[in-house]
């Protein structure tokens, strides 16, 4: 007796069911899995500046902040901390770094200092305020008590170090001793974080992979000897299918948050939507296609900014950008399963 072997069609559709089923948990995994090493060091106000504004909030760098800027374009901020104030203009390239400093203390050429910056609106006009001051100042406003601290900071200070995927990094006061709490090796925390916002962007995707794939296997098993499975109200209720997976993953894994479950499966939908395109490229329905693309992004940002309010406006068209450029893999298998116009009437 013989062995059956599945055909090349349905392996490639069970190859998309795995990417999809891998790429769904890609978050989950790369949110869990790494763990990052934080030391917590003695110091005394003064001492090793570099690292007290590298784990607090509340003081910059300014060195570290202007040193890919040319000495020439400084000179406001070496005014400001030679009188206390700047009120000019500055260069577009000051203007660029120092623009979003809203730390109320800075630490520049070996002090630090009160800052105040004001810009106006639509002009690189500005008033830089500096005002020297001492390290007990700064370390007494921006410190935290050790006993109200989350427990990942206690244990760092207790042993010296410890792990975990996030742990709040700052400058903290126990027993007279001050102690900065800041990740080992910043690399590697950026590594991760970067890792976790790229497996938060795939998951949609693997979510709508997952749909397309089930969606062919579907149709394979009522019709396996049809290698064109799909015509377009087919390959639409394929699509359609990554909405119910979607908010089951989101109910399932995630927070359960009113946004999560408008945002995921609209991410989704527009991933898996490619095998409608696919679709209707195969059988040269142009104008239709336009429309979908045009439809599926309108409804995209529309339901992004019914929960998210303006900034729906900006990341609704990221996701049916994104959705699109992901969306070109269920379009290879849309326009590979397509059957053409003409016998679409008889489905």
């Amino acid at each position: 007796m013989s062995r059956s072997f599945p055909s090349t069609r349905t392996v490639a559709i069970l190859l998309l069911l795995i990417v999809g089923s891998t790429l769904s948990f890609a978050f989950h995994a790369t949110a869990g899995d790494a763990t990052i090493t934080y030391e917590a060091t003695p110091v005394e106000p003064g001492e090793n500046p570099k690292l007290v504004t590298r784990a607090t909030s509340n003081v910059t760098d300014l060195d570290d902040l202007l040193s890919d800027t040319s000495s020439q374009y400084q000179q406001p901020i070496r005014t400001a901390a030679a009188t206390g104030t700047y009120n000019g203009t500055l260069s577009s390239e000051l203007h660029i770094v120092i623009e979003d400093v809203e730390t109320p203390y800075v630490w520049y050429n070996g002090s630090y200092y009160v800052w105040t910056l004001s810009t106006h609106r639509e002009t690189t006009d500005a008033t830089i305020q500096m005002r020297q001051t001492d390290p007990e100042t700064v370390f007494t406003s921006v410190v935290r008590p050790v006993a109200k601290a989350p427990p990942e900071v206690q244990t760092a200070i207790e042993t010296g170090t410890t792990t975990g995927p996030v742990v709040r990094p700052g400058l903290y006061h126990q027993d007279g001793t001050y102690y900065v709490v800041a990740p080992e090796n910043e690399a590697a925390l950026g590594i991760h974080i970067v890792s976790i916002f790229v497996g938060f962007i795939l998951m949609p995707v693997g979510r709508g992979y997952v749909a397309v794939a089930l969606g062919l296997l579907g149709y394979r098993y009522r019709d396996p000897t049809r290698d064109r499975l799909l015509t377009v109200r087919r390959a639409t209720a394929v699509a359609a299918l990554a909405v119910p997976i979607a908010l089951f993953g989101t109910a399932l894994f995630e927070s359960g948050s009113l946004t999560r479950f408008v945002t995921g499966p609209a991410s989704a939908t527009v991933v898996a939507s490619g095998v409608v395109a696919g679709v209707l490229t195969a059988q040269r329905r142009w104008l239709r296609l336009v429309g979908l693309t045009i439809g599926i992004g309108l409804l995209t940002t529309v339901a992004m900014s019914a929960v998210q309010g303006t900034a729906g406006l900006v990341f609704g068209p990221l996701a049916v950008f994104l959705g699109l450029v992901t969306g070109v893999v269920p379009f290879g298998y849309g326009y590979a399963f397509a059957q053409t116009a003409s016998r679409e009437s008889t489905q």
